[in-house]
């Protein structure tokens, strides 16, 4: 298990922490409470922490999941 840390891309705020398997994928979307996050990237990813970027999905992508 491995901390992450989510971060807001715009202004660094830290979302959430919590452990997880393994480190997310770029690109991938991970559920911060109940709201969707595109992942941006990983700043820093070592065995004792990894510091993960991401922004609110769009609602237009969200609609169009949905639909």
């Amino acid at each position: 298990m491995i901390p992450v840390q989510y971060r807001d891309s715009q202004t660094e705020e830290i979302l959430e922490r919590r452990y997880e398997e393994s480190a997310p994928v770029n690109g991938s979307r991970v559920r911060i409470g109940f709201v969707e996050f595109d992942v941006l990237y990983r700043w820093r990813c070592v065995p004792t922490c990894c510091i993960v970027y991401v922004r609110r999905t769009a609602v237009k992508d969200r609609e169009r999941l949905a639909a």
